[in-house]
């Protein structure tokens, strides 16, 4: 449900703070969390002791609709409490360059059905349903169907090539990020900075996807770039390629070696 402005009162609005801050304080703890050493069980009991408005509030913040649906399901036993369901994890599989780290975190048969109505209310490709009745403007219509688009998005290369393949985002052409921000910032929607943000860390987490590939690219064929190029990058590489934790540091380490 959306937060009402008008008639939410001055402790409506701490209270909303209070919990978007902790929301995004143990959503960076399940952004990290392959690479935390406490473990998997101690960061899960932590995270099904998050009091519901943190939780119930964690789908408007970038990836948060995932680690709802984790908390959810440690809360009613289809997730082991030190386990998480492969499919969501918060990156993706790529990131866990140790397959045993990766099998020791996912390797459970996750229970089917309790949940059933719960991930069909979080999943992105409901929300787009509820887009607004036809208007006399495509433009218009494209930009209500993308901010339900950014609203439901999930930081996962899976999800992004699912975003950019959007009709709606299609129709905008090869320069669909400018045009996107475009429509935020002309938009009256009622929550047009959390979409602003939201945006800008998909266009951040795209761009850090593609430093990946291209480094994945020059560690399978060294010959791509040559050792003044690869070190004219590598402030660029180590920056974005932290984002992915040990496997990013580790493509990192592989990536500087070529130029010694």
């Amino acid at each position: 449900m959306a937060f009402d402005n008008k008639s939410a009162t001055f402790a409506d609005f701490q209270a909303r703070e209070k919990a978007l801050f902790t929301g995004r304080q143990y959503l960076n703890l399940f952004h990290q969390l392959h690479v935390i050493e406490a473990g998997l069980l101690t960061l899960n009991k932590e995270f099904i002791a998050l009091p519901d408005d943190v939780v119930n509030i964690l789908p408007e913040l970038p990836g948060g609709v995932k680690f709802k649906q984790h908390i959810l399901n440690l809360k009613n036993g289809i997730t082991p409490i030190d386990k998480i369901d492969p499919d969501l994890l918060p990156f993706g599989k790529e990131v866990f360059l140790d397959d045993a780290l990766y099998e020791k975190y996912t390797s459970f048969q996750p229970l089917k059905g309790n949940l059933k109505q719960e991930k069909k209310e979080n999943n992105i490709e409901n929300r787009a349903e509820n887009k607004p009745s036809i208007q006399d403007n495509l433009d218009l219509d494209n930009s209500k169907a993308i901010f339900d688009y950014i609203r439901g998005f999930q930081n996962t290369p899976k999800h992004l090539e699912e975003f950019k393949k959007k009709e709606e985002v299609h129709d905008c052409g090869p320069e669909w990020k400018s045009k996107i921000s475009n429509m935020i910032i002309n938009s009256n929607e009622p929550d047009k900075d959390n979409l602003k943000r939201i945006f800008e860390e998909l266009c951040v987490f795209d761009y850090a996807l593609n430093i990946w590939q291209e480094c994945v690219a020059i560690i399978k064929n060294p010959k791509l770039k040559s050792k003044e190029e690869i070190s004219s990058k590598l402030t660029e590489y180590k920056k974005y390629l932290a984002m992915f934790g040990n496997g990013g540091n580790s493509l990192y380490d592989k990536v500087e070696a070529l130029t010694k």
